[in-house]
């Protein structure tokens, strides 16, 4: 969850960001907070992939019909235990 939570900070700070990258007003000490957000973000995403390499998600994806996008359906064997639980990251 932490991911999550870091992701969504980050998402709802991108546009005040851009807008003061574009007038030019945004201070050097400003621009690089937020370079070492998203490292900080890539990093723990980093992570989180290396802690579940060779991991096997069984399950398919589904046309619902009602939208242009595809679901994802959970496998046979229902949710798959990850090694370390979402809310650690």
């Amino acid at each position: 969850m932490g991911i999550v939570q870091q992701l969504k900070d980050i998402t709802g700070d991108t546009g005040q960001f851009v807008a003061d990258i574009l007038s030019d007003d945004i201070s050097q000490d400003e621009q690089i907070t937020f370079a070492l957000r998203l490292v900080r973000l890539a990093g723990h995403i980093k992570q989180r992939a290396a802690s579940t390499a060779g991991m096997v998600v069984e399950g398919g994806v589904v046309d619902d019909g009602s939208s242009r996008r595809p679901a994802l359906s959970a496998g046979a064997e229902g949710r798959t235990n990850h090694p370390r639980p979402a809310a650690d990251d």
